[in-house]
């Protein structure tokens, strides 16, 4: 019997078991202290109409989840994640771990969860799940990654400080390079009030330098306006509109197939990756914490300069 832990049930928490729920031979452990989300969870199973389904618990405190796991989940928000980890890693021997982004929303946290993780002889990945898509695979081995690309992502809406990294994680998978540096010059001069409490949003454009000279342009506006993508290399111009299923090449299409796979479709294919390969396509800890703390640093500069604050702790999840 596989065990798994799934630490969270909200909106994606609940995602992440409708895949896991296809699992055979897994007795899964949720811990959840919310009612109305265990309830909304119960109702999203029984809405698969599974012939056969894996073994469901749920518990509200760590401490009752099993003292050998063989994958687990935190798909909390960013704030509590280094002190579940603290919690999970303390109770239990855990062999596989995936951790939802934003990783955390202070720098210092990302060395102290390293030293945690490090110590534990954990394997670890981050759900930027982009490089599950076989489209974006399927880009990569067609671009000259040897000379300099721009990719530039253009909408309104789409929640730019806390999906950002998403972006970042699919231009360093497309050109095997790491972030250099992070502007917030062409930001627009303040924050907003997240539809996550507590949290804050920022529009305007987010600049990205990577080594080997890639940049990555993000553009948020205020308005609701589909997400666009486009990468552009010495070889012509990739677009891409991920809804629509379209992927042009110096505007005549391709032959690239698109199919994007949701959460509830995901998550089962990433626990039966590790268990048979000790591997999952998705980003490592240490290379994902390259990404995620340049961006934080320089998006809590950016904080702390337009609210006038003196705080270490960016709000975003």
């Amino acid at each position: 019997m596989i065990n798994i832990a799934l630490i969270g049930s909200g909106e994606l928490g609940s995602r992440h078991l409708q895949s896991l729920a296809e699992l055979k031979n897994a007795s899964i452990t949720v811990v959840e202290s919310s009612p109305l989300s265990v309830e909304i969870t119960q109702q999203r199973i029984l809405d698969l109409n599974l012939v056969e389904l894996a073994d469901i618990f749920y518990i509200k405190d760590i401490k009752k989840l099993p003292s050998k796991i063989d994958f687990a989940i935190i798909a909390t928000g960013a704030a509590p994640r280094l002190s579940i980890l603290r919690s999970l890693l303390k109770h239990a021997s855990v062999k596989y771990l995936l951790l939802e982004k934003v990783l955390f929303q202070s720098v210092e946290d990302y060395r102290k969860a390293k030293e945690l993780i490090d110590s534990k002889n954990v394997k670890v990945w981050v759900n930027c799940p982009r490089r599950m898509f076989e489209f974006y695979s399927s880009i990569k081995f067609k671009l000259d990654k040897a000379s300099p690309m721009v990719m530039t992502v253009n909408g309104g809406n789409w929640g730019l400080a806390c999906n950002a990294i998403h972006f970042i994680d699919i231009l360093s998978f497309l050109t095997d390079s790491k972030v250099v540096s992070v502007s917030t010059a062409d930001l627009e001069q303040k924050t907003h009030a997240s539809k996550r409490k507590g949290c804050i949003e920022i529009f305007g454009r987010l600049n990205i330098t990577f080594s080997n000279g890639h940049l990555l342009t993000l553009n948020c506006s205020h308005n609701n306006a589909p997400i666009d993508i486009n990468i552009t290399g010495r070889e012509g111009e990739y677009k891409i509109d991920e809804v629509k299923g379209k992927i042009l090449f110096n505007d005549k299409q391709t032959g690239i197939a698109t199919l994007i796979k949701y959460q509830s479709e995901l998550t089962r294919l990433v626990v039966e990756q590790a268990l048979t390969f000790g591997q999952t396509k998705l980003t490592k800890f240490d290379e994902s914490c390259e990404q995620h703390i340049p961006l934080i640093q320089s998006l809590l500069l950016f904080y702390n300069r337009t609210e006038n604050l003196d705080t270490t702790i960016l709000p975003i999840t």
